[in-house]
C-alpha cells in the first residue's frame, strides 16, 4: 500500500467512525475484557461515546481509549435532547418545529466555557434551517447546527497553580520535542533575555507568561489544554492525529531516528508484536509517520476504561470502571467510589468521575440573586443601565432581551442562564492537574517566584533527579510524577467565570541575611548575587572577587574577600 493509500485509508477510516466520536471521556479503556491484547478493543455500544488519548509516559506512549455515557446515553443523545428542549420551549404555534420569529426568541448558544462569542440561531438561520431549507428548523436540523458550532463534546484542560501556569517547556524546548535537554539550557539566557522587561536581571512569573508580556504582543495565547506541560496529547481529529504522530517520533525515538525521523520501533512504542507488525506495512521494523497515523487512528489501547455520568436529577453515582488491563496499571481500584489509581512507568494518575448536578441549580439561584441586587430601582425589571452589575460574561443587554422591549425580567434572564447550562451539560470535561513542581518551581530555588540568573545557570542540575529513564532530558510527566484526572459534565460557563478576578503572581522579595553591607547595598534586585552590572567598582576587582568566574559574586565570596 502506497502512501496516498494509506492517508485515503486514514481518512476513510475517520469519516466512518465519525460518530463514534462525539464524545470522548468517561473512563480510561484499553482492550475488552474478551479481546485479545493485539486486537482493537470491541467497538463501543451505539449510544456511547468514545474517545483516544496519549499519555506521554516516559518509557513509552500509552494509549488510552475512553469511553462515556450519560445517563445510559451517548453526548449526541444528550445533545439532541437539549435541542428538541429549544424546540418546545420556542415553538408558540406547537407545530413540533421553530420559525423566524419563534428562532428570534431562543437565547444565543453559549458555544463553549473558552468561548468569547455566542450564537443567535435567528442571525444564523440558512445555517440552521438545511435539511429542507423550508423555513422552519427541526429538532434535528438544530441539534445538527449545535454539533457544528459546539464542536468536540470532548474538553481537556489541565488545572494549574499560578507558578504551574508559566509553561517554560515551550519557551526552552528548542527543537520541540518534548523532552529539555542540558544543551537547551545552556541557551536559557540568550532565550529569556528579552522577557526581562523590568531589566532586574531576574525572570518574573509575569514576565515569563508570553502572551501577557508587551514586549512579544504577537506571541498569540496558548490555550491551556495546548500547554506544553501537559502530558495527555487528544487524538480528536486529523489533525491531532498528525501532530502526535510527529511527537512521538520526536519523543521516543532513539536519537538517529529523532533527527532523521525516521520511525519507531516496536519497544519505542509499547505494542505487543502482532500489533506491531500488522502496522509495520513496509516491514523495515520501524513506524513512521504515515504508519503511526494509521495505529493513532484505530489505536490498539494500553488501557481500557468505562465511566458513567449522571445529569438527571435524582439517582445513582458516577461510575468508573476497568474493562481491561493488559499493562496491570490500575494500581488501586474504588469504583464504587468513582475513583481509579493507575501506574505506568513510575507515573500515577488517579482517575475520577464527579457529578456536578448542583452547579446547575446553583447556578439558577444565584442568578436570582444577582437580578434583585441589579434592580435598584426595584421595578421587577432590568434596564440596561442596570444591566452590568447582573454580571452576565460576553453577554450583551439585547441579546438577553429577547422580546426587544428594553427591559429584561427574571425569566428572560433565567432563560439565558438556563441554556448556557443545558449547553455545558452537553459537553464532558477531562481536567487535569498534578501534585508535581512544573520546571519554575524546581528552578526557582529561594521559592521567591522569580528565576536569578544564578538558579538559571544551575537549571538541568535542579531538573536531574527528575529524569526517571536516565536519557539525559526531562518530560513533564517526569516532573510531575502524580497526575489527578477528573471526569464531569460541563459546568455552566457563567458560573464557571465568577471570581476570576485578580492576580496572585506578584513576585515576593528576597532580602538577603548574608554578606558585608556593600554587598547588599549592590545587590539592587535582592536576589541574592552581585552580578557584573550591579558591581560598582572596576572589572579586575568584581574578577577578583568572583573566585568562581560564574559571572556572579556571591555572599559567600563577598564575605571571603573582607577576611
Amino acid at each position: 500500500m502506497d502512501a496516498l493509500r494509506i492517508v485515503a485509508h486514514i481518512k476513510g477510516l475517520r469519516i466512518a467512525r465519525r460518530p463514534a466520536l462525539w464524545l470522548a471521556c468517561a473512563g480510561i479503556v484499553i482492550c475488552s475484557q474478551t479481546a485479545r491484547c493485539d486486537e482493537p478493543a470491541a467497538a463501543p455500544d451505539a449510544d456511547r461515546d468514545t474517545h483516544n488519548l496519549v499519555l506521554l509516559a516516559p518509557v513509552h506512549p500509552v494509549l488510552v481509549q475512553i469511553r462515556v455515557q450519560v445517563d445510559g446515553r451517548g453526548l449526541k443523545s444528550v445533545r439532541t435532547a437539549y435541542a428538541a428542549q429549544l424546540v418546545k420551549l420556542y415553538d408558540k404555534d406547537g407545530d413540533g418545529l421553530l420559525d423566524r420569529d419563534e428562532a428570534k426568541l431562543v437565547p444565543p448558544l453559549v458555544k463553549s466555557p473558552t468561548a468569547r462569542d455566542t450564537v443567535s440561531i435567528a442571525d444564523r438561520w440558512e445555517a440552521v434551517d438545511r435539511d429542507p431549507a423550508d423555513d422552519k428548523v427541526s429538532v434535528n436540523e438544530l441539534a445538527a447546527y449545535i454539533d457544528r458550532v459546539f464542536g468536540s463534546p470532548f474538553l481537556l484542560s489541565v488545572k494549574q497553580l499560578a507558578t504551574q501556569s508559566v509553561d517554560l517547556f515551550a519557551l526552552l524546548d528548542l527543537n520541540r520535542d518534548g523532552r529539555l535537554s542540558e544543551d537547551e539550557f545552556e541557551m536559557a539566557s540568550r532565550i529569556l533575555h528579552k522577557l526581562d522587561i523590568d531589566d532586574d536581571e531576574t525572570f518574573s512569573i509575569d514576565e515569563l507568561q508570553p502572551f501577557r508580556n508587551p514586549q512579544i504582543p504577537q506571541a498569540p495565547v496558548i490555550p491551556v489544554e495546548q500547554s506544553a506541560e501537559q502530558p495527555f496529547l487528544l487524538l480528536d481529529d486529523a489533525d491531532a492525529i498528525a501532530q502526535a504522530a510527529g511527537q512521538l517520533l520526536q519523543r521516543y525515538g532513539t536519537a538517529q531516528s529523532r533527527s532523521a525521523a525516521t520511525g519507531l520501533s516496536r519497544d519505542g512504542m509499547g505494542l505487543d508484536e502482532a500489533v506491531f507488525t500488522a502496522r509495520d506495512l513496509d516491514g523495515n521494523g520501524l513506524l513512521d509517520k504515515t504508519e503511526l497515523a494509521a495505529l493513532l487512528t484505530e489505536p490498539v489501547p494500553h488501557l481500557v476504561v468505562e465511566a458513567q455520568l449522571l445529569q438527571a436529577k435524582h439517582g445513582g453515582r458516577p461510575k468508573l470502571v476497568v474493562v481491561a488491563d493488559p499493562l496491570h496499571a490500575v494500581s488501586k481500584d474504588d469504583s464504587k467510589a468513582g475513583k481509579l489509581g493507575v501506574s505506568i512507568s513510575g507515573i500515577g494518575v488517579e482517575l475520577q468521575v464527579l457529578t456536578n448536578r448542583e452547579a446547575v441549580s446553583d447556578n439558577r439561584t444565584l442568578f436570582k440573586t444577582k437580578f434583585r441586587t441589579a434592580d435598584t430601582d426595584k421595578n421587577n425589571y432590568i434596564s440596561e443601565s442596570e444591566f452590568g452589575a447582573v454580571g452576565l460574561a460576553n453577554a450583551d443587554f439585547k441579546s438577553v432581551d429577547r422580546n426587544g422591549d428594553g427591559m429584561i425580567v427574571l425569566d428572560e434572564l433565567l432563560a439565558y442562564v438556563d441554556q448556557d447550562s443545558a449547553s455545558s451539560q452537553s459537553r464532558v470535561e477531562f481536567e487535569i492537574s498534578h501534585k508535581g513542581k512544573s520546571v519554575f518551581e524546581v528552578i526557582d530555588s529561594n521559592h521567591d517566584r522569580r528565576i536569578s540568573r544564578r538558579e538559571l545557570a544551575r537549571a538541568f542540575e535542579s531538573l536531574r533527579p527528575f529524569d526517571l529513564n536516565g536519557d539525559g532530558a526531562v518530560t513533564a510527566v517526569e516532573l510531575a510524577g502524580r497526575f489527578q484526572a477528573v471526569l464531569q459534565l460541563g459546568k455552566p460557563a457563567l458560573f464557571r467565570n465568577l471570581g476570576m478576578r485578580g492576580n496572585a503572581t506578584n513576585p515576593i522579595a528576597n532580602r538577603p541575611s548574608a554578606g558585608p553591607d556593600w554587598f547588599r547595598k549592590m545587590d539592587r534586585n535582592r536576589d541574592g548575587d552581585v552580578s557584573r552590572r550591579e558591581f560598582l567598582g572596576p572589572l579586575a576587582a568584581f574578577k577578583r572577587l568572583d573566585t568562581d568566574g560564574d559571572g556572579l559574586i556571591s555572599a559567600a565570596e563577598a564575605e571571603q574577600a573582607g577576611e
